[in-house]
């Protein structure tokens, strides 16, 4: 038998439309749950977690991370159609900014509901999920030695210094050492890296489960990279979650609020730059020609370039559409020296031929 631990904050997934814990991922969960290929731990801790979570601090957190991209969408709004209303490129950008705009305003309108009511699809899903989960009661004897780890400043490291995390680890120590003789396999998601460590799990928590159990640990910041997932639904679901993280670094770039966080915001773009479409570079290039954060950063010229310059001098194929003139604009704040080919294709022939060099 193989265990699964979710960590408390990847359950919020279910709630955001925006965020990792997709249809599929839940769907497949389920099935291997059913087949009884995989048994879902749920400590008292980690329920308590979500089940106040989602009343309150979810909700009110969503709330706002929405209200704030409204905002966003509107300002980029606003902007685009003042300064580059009359450009032809610019019409797809806001056809696309537009519909963004009425689908969080709609996504907005249904937040509380999705998290608080109890007949809400998501609430349903959660549900489910957690009637088939076995649920791991506290005892005196584990909330005592969940207090002694934390005394001893033993990990897992807690950033708000409170008992959950060293409670939620006693809990399933003390499950799984009673399946020695299974040597248990438990995937561990969880993207708390302070507490359980962050590109691999932490070595001292991994050493102690050893020990205990004779099992091993496979950690996993993400669900899409649970184990036992078929090719096909491990590249749909890391498809969904790039996508994600493409949106929000080209959100984060474009409404950057101090240099610094211009250029830290620059470099996340490169970490997606193979995932850019033509309205990404419109919208990135309008920012920062307009956007006074990005353009007067120290930090920000390097890492553009970088993300405009394909291997033979020119600009990625994505930035040939953007339109002249603002090209012209970005050209003329940054000075990368790039060429477009669309702009060479465009010229008249012998245009950058001087008079004075014609030897008749």
């Amino acid at each position: 038998m193989k265990y699964i631990f979710i960590d408390a904050n990847q359950y919020r997934h279910i709630y955001s439309s925006s965020e990792g814990f997709s249809q599929e991922i839940y769907d497949l969960l389920v099935r291997l749950i059913d087949q009884e290929h995989i048994r879902l731990l749920l400590p008292q801790q980690t329920k308590e977690e979500v089940e106040r979570n989602r009343f309150r601090s979810w909700p009110e957190a969503e709330e706002k991370d929405v209200s704030g991209k409204i905002k966003k969408a509107q300002k980029q709004i606003e902007e685009i159609t003042s300064k580059f209303g009359n450009y032809s490129g610019s019409k797809s950008l806001l056809k696309n900014l537009k519909s963004e705009l009425r689908k969080l305003e709609r996504e907005k309108a249904t937040v509380t509901k999705r998290f608080i009511s109890l007949r809400s699809a998501q609430n349903q899903k959660m549900k489910t999920l957690f009637s088939k989960a076995q649920v791991l009661a506290e005892s005196a004897e584990i909330i005592e030695r969940a207090k002694i780890r934390q005394a001893k400043n033993n990990p897992p490291y807690s950033k708000d210094g409170k008992i959950g995390d060293p409670l939620i680890w006693e809990n399933l120590i003390t499950y799984l050492k009673d399946r020695k003789s299974e040597r248990p396999r438990i995937i561990f998601v969880s993207n708390d890296k302070s507490a359980w460590g962050r590109e691999s799990f932490d070595p001292w928590l991994e050493n102690e489960y050893k020990k205990a159990t004779n099992g091993k640990i496979t950690f996993s910041n993400r669900l899409s990279d649970i184990p036992d997932l078929t090719t096909e639904e491990q590249e749909r679901i890391r498809r969904e979650e790039e996508e994600n993280l493409k949106k929000n670094a080209v959100s984060d770039f474009v409404s950057s609020s101090s240099f610094i966080n211009a250029g830290g915001n620059a470099q996340k773009l490169l970490r997606v730059k193979n995932l850019l479409t033509d309205d990404d570079y419109r919208r990135i290039i309008a920012e920062s020609v307009s956007n006074h954060e990005i353009y007067q950063s120290f930090f920000t010229g390097i890492p553009l370039k970088t993300l405009l310059e394909e291997e033979n001098g020119y600009v990625v194929k994505q930035a040939e559409s953007v339109p002249k003139d603002l090209w012209e604009q970005f050209e003329k704040r940054f000075q990368t020296g790039l060429k477009r080919q669309s702009d060479e294709s465009t010229r008249e022939p012998f245009e950058d031929i001087n008079p004075d060099d014609i030897p008749f």
